[in-house]
């Protein structure tokens, strides 16, 4: 087997496939760099037109200014009697003289004075005097002034031709021509002494460019990373994705407080218009949303897990700062909210809740029941019939009337049901509950669960708290309706809440021990949830004890 560079080559394609893997991953480029890549390149491509557009323009204008010399010269030599009068009479040694100093004292590369017939009676080259000139002379016999560009026995040259006439007057016949001219190759040595200048200038546009091409790579890399376009391309598609495809709402905002992105489920959730493609600006303090929670959003406030009821939604809130690609916060980015919507959970927990205060309800009750069967009996048994007939008579006597509306197909059977439930409950735990619940009973403006567990939690943790103080032990509970409300009212002989809680209706917020059966910190959270959900308020209030709920009145209590 052929081993190249320490390893085996095996077939030929599989090596190429493995260096050209190579050589991509040596060749990877994030969108910065190719961005200043792309950057540089254009300005050395824009350096290089600009300085060939100088050349074109410089050797341009130095033809031009070989004319302008070339035509003045001629002029001058043409109009001059001296010179006149010895070309007339073809007096080579004597102007040959008069041309070298022409020349010493101007910027042409020949003067050359011919005779009408073209003869040369001057010329740089002592030699090629007495030959015929090369170039044209059909508009200078004509009497007229002309240029041209035209190649000679000194190379190619812009030359001016002009005609001599008899005294250097311009009535006179033309006795001569004279051609004054500039060879090329000293216009091209005139720009080559100004092409470091073009070069220097050059240089500078590249070197601009390349600082440049760093800036614009160090811009890009901090919003686009190390990523390459093909990675960030990938990213942005799953970003998508994922964006539309969360059950959970997420808002981003920008400094401003404006909310420039949010998914499918933040829309259903806040009431915004459908979740599109790309960014958006809209002020939070415009949509229809709960105020609060709009404010929130605008002033970008941290929130965590905090709940939040917005229309028929009961949501609970993260807020925080942005952060830049290397996880470090950017509040100058603006701020992500993530939003979940807890009214399933909180009508799962709930019914949990409700089940679990009728379960211990039935048990209490089932309990104290079979104390007073055995009560019965035994009085029973020892013929004391009286007793017997007392000790029911004051069982019943308490409660008769709640029982009687149990029976009747009052609307707030339910609560009765719970209340009556609650007086053995008391009674086992050595707590003395006075129940005041008005007649009719009013109609609760809550589904059965829901009243369920309202009314059972308030009353079990005013038990826990009266069961846990100093004698006497009692909870009172009352239910009447007040002008436009339904209030539920608990008060308790206990400590009263714990001062160190910032917020005792919040999630985890308990006084109870860590192994308190029935859970830790959920019944007033779920009693806060609901009745902020159906429109009500509660307030809290000391010596004694007191929690007050007010719902709404409606016309017909809530049945599902």
């Amino acid at each position: 087997m052929t081993v190249v560079d320490g390893e085996p080559m095996g077939d030929l394609w599989s090596y190429c496939s493995r260096q050209a893997r190579r050589r991509a991953v040596g060749m990877r480029l994030s969108v910065g760099g190719r961005l200043a890549l792309v950057s540089l390149g254009v300005v050395v491509l824009v350096a290089g037109v600009l300085a060939a557009l100088l050349s074109v323009q410089l050797s341009d204008s130095g033809q031009r200014e070989a004319e302008k010399v070339t035509l003045s010269v001629a002029e001058t030599i043409a109009h001059e009697p001296d010179v006149a009068a010895l070309a007339g009479a073809g007096d080579s040694d004597r102007l040959q003289p008069m041309v070298e100093q022409i020349l010493g004292e101007t910027d042409v590369s020949f003067v050359t004075i011919m005779t009408p017939d073209g003869i040369r009676l001057t010329h740089p080259n002592r030699a090629e005097i007495g030959l015929p000139y090369i170039g044209s002379r059909d508009e200078a016999l004509a009497g007229r002034t002309f240029t041209e560009v035209y190649e000679g026995t000194l190379g190619p040259s812009v030359r001016t031709i002009a005609p001599i006439r008899a005294g250097g007057d311009e009535s006179g016949g033309i006795v001569a021509l004279v051609a004054v001219g500039v060879t090329l190759g000293a216009v091209q040595q005139d720009i080559a002494a100004r092409a470091p200048l073009i070069v220097l200038a050059s240089a500078a546009i590249v070197g601009l460019g390349v600082l440049g091409a760093l800036y614009v790579r160090r811009t890009a890399r901090r919003v686009t990373g190390s990523y390459t376009p093909e990675e960030l391309s990938r990213l942005v598609e799953s970003y998508e994705t994922v964006l539309h495809s969360l059950r959970e709402g997420l808002v981003v905002t920008d400094r401003s407080g404006r909310i420039v992105l949010y998914n499918d489920e933040a829309a259903d959730l806040l009431g915004l218009p459908p979740a599109t493609s790309g960014q958006v600006s809209l002020d939070p303090r415009e949509a229809e949303m709960d105020a609060a929670l709009a404010e929130a959003i605008a002033t970008g406030r941290r929130m965590v897990e905090e709940t939040v009821v917005n229309g028929d939604r009961v949501l609970l809130v993260n807020q925080e700062e942005a952060r830049d690609l290397s996880g470090r916060r950017a509040p100058e980015r603006g701020r992500v909210m993530t939003l979940r919507d807890r009214s399933e959970l909180q009508a799962l927990l709930g019914e949990l809740e409700g089940v679990r205060t009728l379960s211990d309800t039935l048990r209490s009750q089932t309990h104290e029941h079979g104390n007073r069967l055995h009560a019965l009996l035994a009085l029973l048994e020892l013929g004391r019939v009286d007793d017997a007939r007392r000790l029911i008579v004051a069982s019943t006597g308490e409660r008769q009337e709640l029982a009687d509306r149990l029976v009747s197909h009052d609307e707030g059977a339910i609560v009765v049901a719970l209340l009556l439930g609650k007086l053995d409950e008391a009674a086992e735990r050595g707590v003395r509950l006075d129940l005041d619940v008005a007649e009719p009973t009013p109609a609760l403006p809550l589904a059965p669960e829901e009243a369920v567990t309202v009314v059972g939690n308030l009353v079990d943790n005013a038990l826990d708290a009266a069961a846990a103080g100093a004698e006497p032990r009692w909870v009172r509970a009352t239910l009447h309706e007040n002008g436009d409300d339904v209030v539920i009212e608990v008060s308790d002989g206990g400590a009263g809440f714990d001062p160190t809680l910032e917020d005792p209706f919040a999630f985890g917020s308990s006084t109870k021990t860590a192994h308190a059966p029935g859970g830790r910190g959920v019944g007033l959270a779920l009693v806060r949830d609901i009745v902020a959900a159906r429109g009500g308020t509660l307030q809290v209030g000391a010596d004694p004890t007191t929690v007050r709920v007010f719902l709404p009145v409606v016309a017909e209590a809530v049945t599902a």
